[in-house]
């Protein structure tokens, strides 16, 4: 089975395939609370359920710093009259971060519709624009569906539109839950006892049910790209299975714990090999009201599920980091090639550190004021000109792309110049330039 180049779809660092998907209120405070906790369970990967640019870019800087690889999914129905994915990938793309961009969620779903009613060719036609506009934005565009005739739909879709471009940089985002079933389902002693011989394709109430998509993939295009679980797991409380225990504390805890155990042992549940092309599964939902939430406020935290999987000793997936077989074999250059192919050094700059407010006004005054001790301690070169930004080695950017636009900050790139962005409101700038201090030795607030 042929799979995507992993160079394409660029994983985390310390990458395990353990994720989480984020709770819906991404506030400052909510996240300065949360975030810590997919570092404690040592999360590589995150599904951000954001509704608009600055959710997306708070949670993306919160998770990133701290190398959780962060999976945008906009909060619209996908009949709604303006829809722009793009920006999304282009935010990410600013903050130098790859842009996995989920496109739509569950069309069979009638709550995903404005109207209440389901339109699979719609979904489809719509499905497809998006997604170009994405790719050409430099995002990786995921498509999400959960039966396999839609996803059938799609793929011929592209392949009359003849969008190769989309079908090499897709993903694909299953739901896999498991109901009340163990992790071997269908496959358990229990089930094939009742059901000798049953298969994925006799329940697919199961975490294993993603292995349905690949050979579609496989039939349609000829390779299965990467796999990212957004929804999955068990839901706490689940009882829908009669011949198995409720999803209680304990069952909660041994599930969660074998689903993430398989990218360590590289097996799935059932003892067959973990497929290439599993990067990562994120479990529904770290935290909210919802009851089967993580941190549910109000069912309570699942803190045997937190502890089973802290419990599983640190280990990073094998990633295909080799350079490629004529690299391997070539001969070295000679001194004189290398001296004639070395690049120029790049141009010495008059200024170490700029920090780049974009244009003047009451909000950026206010974020001045707000900066004023980190400027002042570490001696930074601070204003407004662009002019004065590209004079520097390393550029910071505060604000969003209203303040300092994505045409600026491509030139400054385009210059050689390091380049970061600080995103969010008042209360987010306080939220980084607090770890910025402690994390320069500072322990004074701003």
């Amino acid at each position: 089975m042929l799979v995507t180049p992993s160079l394409l779809f660029p994983r985390p660092p310390r990458d395990n395939g353990i994720g989480m998907h984020l709770g819906f209120d991404l506030s400052p405070s909510t996240l300065e609370r949360y975030v810590p906790a997919l570092e404690q369970l040592r999360a590589t990967w995150c599904l951000i359920p954001h509704r608009g640019e600055d959710d997306l870019a708070r949670a993306a800087y919160m998770t990133a710093r701290r190398g959780i690889m962060p999976i945008a999914r906009w909060l619209c129905t996908i009949d709604e009259n303006v829809i722009d994915f793009a920006r999304f990938a282009r935010l990410l793309r600013s903050m130098n971060l790859p842009a996995y961009i989920q496109i739509f969620n569950e069309p069979s779903s009638p709550h995903e519709w404005r109207d209440g009613v389901p339109k699979p060719r719609a979904f489809t036609a719509r499905w497809c624009e998006h997604a170009a506009r994405v790719v050409a934005a430099d995002g990786l565009p995921g498509l999400q569906v959960l039966h396999a005739e839609e996803l059938e739909a799609v793929l011929r879709e592209l392949k009359t539109l003849n969008a190769q471009s989309v079908i090499e940089r897709m993903w694909f985002c299953p739901h896999p839950y498991g109901a009340n079933h163990p992790p071997d389902y269908p496959y358990d002693e229990l089930n094939q006892r009742v059901h000798p011989g049953a298969t994925l394709n006799d329940d697919p109430d199961t975490v294993l049910q993603f292995l349905e998509f690949a050979p579609v993939f496989e039939r349609e295009l000829g390779f299965v790209p990467p796999f990212v679980a957004g929804e999955c797991g068990w839901q706490y409380g689940n009882a829908s299975d009669a011949r198995y225990p409720k999803i209680d504390a304990a069952h909660h805890a041994k599930y969660h714990a074998a689903l993430f155990e398989m990218f360590r042992v590289n097996k799935l549940p059932n003892g067959a090999p973990l497929p290439d092309f599993v990067y990562a599964f994120c479990p529904w939902i770290l935290y909210g009201a919802e009851a089967d939430a993580w941190f549910s406020s109000t069912t309570g935290v699942r803190q045997q599920t937190l502890d089973a999987i802290i419990a599983i000793p640190p280990f990073t997936r094998d990633a295909d980091n080799s350079p490629p077989p004529s690299a391997q074999n070539s001969a070295p250059a000679s001194a004189e090639t290398s001296r004639r192919a070395a690049p120029p050094p790049p141009p010495r700059r008059p200024l170490k550190h700029y920090v780049l407010f974009g244009a003047q006004g009451g909000t950026q005054w206010q974020r001045l004021v707000l900066t004023r001790n980190l400027l002042t301690r570490e001696k930074l070169a601070f204003g407004f000109s662009l002019h004065d930004a590209l004079q520097a080695e390393q550029v910071t950017i505060i604000g969003d792309t209203t303040q300092v636009n994505l045409e600026d900050e491509a030139q400054l790139k385009r210059a050689g110049i390091r380049v970061e962005r600080w995103f969010g409101d008042l209360n987010a700038l306080e939220i980084i330039l607090r770890e910025r201090m402690t994390r320069n030795g500072e322990s004074d607030q701003t």
